[in-house]
């Protein structure tokens, strides 16, 4: 009797394991072009099993033994169902088609409904192309960046500015990524446009908390955008031409395996220089071209390789300038800059439950300025040299568990500038910065659970390491002076490779999500960011020629502390998401400057830079509709950021060693972002942004010295610029979708500052008159754009 019981009981466990066993795992693709379909919605009718495919499409379901019908949707495809007897593994792919009579929506994530309240996601935004190309554009160029200053925490110091503030952050403090290749400067334009072709930008992932344990670097946020997967099924070409620029993108299959496509964009924006009456801006000349590769090799269902090349160059002569800070008065400047980025990736699925990832980039970004004048010919030359391989490991033991295991080793090889006469009459000598490299790597750990239906947590670990190497000289100052060129007693030289110091930070990361209901939920966070290089500067607007340094004896590496916590609620049936996020970051390290010092030709850096501690805190509120006619999302910021440097010496400390605001500090930002769709064919969009001025400091009064007025300054940062605003808006025309045809296109009419607002960049005083005596001085502000910016662009795709 026993023996049948314990015969019947085995019999019951083996079937019960079976049935919970059961597995089902695939790719989800466009069903036109074969490219996986990323952020896909997969789910069994009737139970709770569900499973978002993930950057390459794939998603592992567990469910029992049994008859059921699966179904995947996505956003802009119609919803497939199949039915199918599931029992051990199964593998199944699903090919969705788009839904070409669905009303086009902005939407600021194209993950399904609910992921705000249901992951662990906490200060992460996912933006979609689509909904980027609505937007109005400067000139009638859609840019990635300029629409990741309409998110909530993002500000910049202002108008023609290439970088972003992130949470209280300096914009060299954000990583950012294409198709994991760094990008050290995003800007083409000196900041009018960034680096991101729209036409081959599959995905935007923007972490300001919550950040992963694989990313790292930066104490700010991580900026991952991923380049779309090479059509596989025919060729078709797509572009645009407009005021600015030219777009052209051309891709399909080479053979059965191998798809790829190559996509450039061409600009040439003198003509509307020259139709300025300004002399300075009439000759001032502009030009860029960016050309971006994508090959990928299937070697088979489970493996393949993708190589992705990025070209960039820049080319801009500003009439009239002259650079003070190198001492050299040029009657004209020309500044250009160049990307050169390549990345091979093995993506390879070694059974259902793992995923192998091994990534090799290079990288080099090139900086130039130069002068014609005869007399005082320069050029000086700036390098950074990246090279990075990193190996990640992927374990889905279930649809609750996720673990993610990997190592990182980055070398950089930075040339800080190099200064050669630029003729042979030129009066300019040859100097040399001597070059640093050193070595950063990094291991981690991060495992996502959902513990249960209302529960759920997300935990990292990460340790980095960074090895400062010479060949260099480091410098040995007297203790009882302020460090600074005349103060150095010693010297110590390195030869090539030789370890000179080096760091190492434990980074944990934890965020929390508690549901209170199937539509709200909490969620709490913390992260510890450490970051070995920055961009050396002491000017509000980042240049393509300012140095970069590594961590070194003197220059500290900056580390930062946050914590966060939101609440998000979504409404009438999801159409409505809405969240409440705090923060606080507390930074160590954190650098500024010397003032009046010269940063750009000095061979010991660390006598020009402050090293103190930092604070940002705020709150980020935004609602979103995502269904309807009528689409988009307002949002508010209220954020500080305040830096304390109190050195040894009066000449080391800043604002007397008191708190100060940051150059980036604006408490207030307001973003509203809405896109009406009129008809099938017709949508209109606007976006409005207000924020507080930015930080300056003014001169509280002056002194006559031998008859020259000395400007007195009492404190740092102490006043503010005029407050910012602007509406821009835009009318999308596209042909009838009713219609089949081959050949797609569309009309873009935007208009950029549709009311003319003057907004101020920056504050400079005249004196009102001639008389030493009078010391009274007007003030003036210098707007970048100061007028109207209408444009036009034809889209099209074949």
């Amino acid at each position: 009797m026993v023996r049948k019981y314990l015969t019947l009981a085995c019999a019951f466990w083996a079937l019960n394991t079976q049935a919970q066993n059961a597995r089902v795992y695939g790719t989800v693709y466009d069903n036109a072009t074969r490219q996986p379909l990323a952020d896909a919605n997969i789910y069994v009718l009737g139970q709770s099993s569900g499973d978002n495919s993930d950057s390459t499409g794939q998603y592992t379901l567990s469910v029992t033994s049994g008859w059921h019908t699966l179904a995947a949707s996505h956003i802009g495809y119609r919803t497939k169902k199949i039915r199918v007897q599931i029992s051990g593994s199964n593998v199944i792919d699903f090919f969705l088609d788009e839904d070409d009579k669905t009303l086009e929506e902005v939407v600021v994530s194209s993950r399904p409904v609910e992921h705000n309240i249901k992951s662990t996601d906490l200060g992460v935004n996912a933006v979609g192309m689509d909904a980027i190309k609505k937007m109005p554009a400067f000139l009638g160029e859609s840019d990635l960046l300029k629409s990741v200053l309409l998110l909530p925490g993002v500000t910049s110091v202002g108008e023609g500015t290439g970088g972003v503030n992130v949470r209280g952050g300096n914009a060299d403090q954000n990583l950012i990524l294409m198709d994991d290749a760094p990008i050290f400067n995003s800007s083409h334009l000196m900041g009018f446009l960034s680096v991101f072709n729209g036409d081959v930008v599959d995905q935007l992932n923007f972490y300001k908390g919550g950040i992963p344990a694989q990313y790292g670097g930066r104490i700010s946020s991580i900026l991952e955008t991923k380049l779309k997967v090479p059509a596989a099924t025919s060729w078709k070409l797509e572009g645009g031409v407009g005021l600015i620029a030219n777009r052209l993108l051309v891709e399909g299959p080479v053979t059965k395996k191998i798809s790829l496509y190559v996509a450039g964009r061409i600009s040439y924006p003198d003509y509307l220089f020259r139709m300025s009456s300004n002399p300075d801006v009439k000759n001032t000349s502009a030009n860029f071209y960016d050309l971006t590769t994508k090959v990928e090799y299937k070697l088979n269902n489970r493996n393949r390789l993708t190589f992705t090349g990025y070209r960039s160059d820049d080319h801009f002569r500003l009439a009239g300038d002259s650079l003070s800070s190198l001492e050299i008065n040029a009657s004209s400047s020309r500044f250009s800059w160049s990307t050169t980025n390549g990345t091979l990736v093995w993506n390879s699925q070694l059974n259902k439950k793992l995923n192998l990832k091994i990534t090799g980039v290079q990288g080099l970004y090139h900086s130039m300025m130069s002068s014609r004048d005869s007399l005082t010919a320069y050029e000086l030359n700036a390098k950074i040299n990246y090279q990075n391989l990193s190996t990640e490991l992927g374990f889905s033991p279930d649809e609750r568990r996720d673990f993610i295991a990997g190592f990182s080793g980055i070398f950089y090889r930075i040339d800080p500038g190099t200064l050669s006469p630029g003729s042979g009459t030129s009066t300019v000598n040859y100097l040399k910065i001597p070059n640093q490299q050193g070595i950063e790597a990094a291991a981690y750990l991060q495992h996502d659970w959902q513990m249960t239906d209302k529960f759920s947590f997300s935990l990292g670990l990460r340790y980095s390491m960074f090895i400062n190497m010479g060949e260099q000289t480091v410098y040995s100052y007297a203790d009882d002076s302020p460090r600074n060129e005349d103060s150095i007693i010693d010297s110590v030289y390195y030869k090539k490779g030789e370890i000179v110091n080096q760091f190492t930070g434990i980074e944990p990361r934890i965020t929390v999500r508690i549901n209170i209901t199937e539509s709200s939920s909490i969620k709490v966070g913390y992260n510890r960011m450490y970051q070995y290089i920055q961009q050396v500067s002491n000017t509000t607007a980042a240049l393509p020629t300012d140095r970069w340094q590594l961590s070194s004896p003197y220059i500290r590496p900056q580390y930062a502390d946050q914590f966060s916590a939101g609440y998000f609620l979504n409404l009438s049936n999801d159409a409505i998401e809405t969240s409440a996020e705090v923060y606080y970051k507390d930074v160590r390290n954190a650098t500024d400057y010397k003032s009046g010092v010269n940063l750009l030709l000095s061979a010991a850096p660390e006598s020009a830079m402050l090293q103190g501690k930092g604070r940002a805190y705020g709150m980020e509120l935004m609602a979103k509709k995502n269904k309807g006619k009528l689409t988009g999302w307002v949002s508010y910021t209220f954020s500080q950021t305040h830096l304390k440097i109190n050195g040894n010496f009066p000449e080391e400390s800043i604002n007397h060693g008191n708190w100060y605001a940051a150059n980036y500090n604006k408490p207030h930002t307001l973003n509203l972002v809405a896109s009406y769709q009129t008809r099938p064919r017709t949508s209109f969009s606007a976006n409005f942004t207000y924020s507080t001025g930015r930080p300056v400091t003014y001169p509280q009064d002056k002194y006559l010295v031998q008859g020259v007025f000395i400007p007195n300054y009492t404190g740092r940062n102490d006043e503010r610029i005029p407050d910012y605003h602007r509406l821009d808006v835009s009318l999308t025309i596209k042909e009838n979708p009713a219609q089949k045809s081959r050949w797609k296109s569309s009309w873009v009419f935007s208009i950029y500052n549709l009311y003319g607002r003057k907004n101020a960049y920056s504050i400079f005083f005249k004196p009102r008159s001639n008389a030493i005596y009078n010391k009274k001085a007007d003030a003036y502000k210098l707007s970048v754009f100061g007028t109207i910016f209408p444009s036009i662009t034809y889209n099209f795709k074949f």
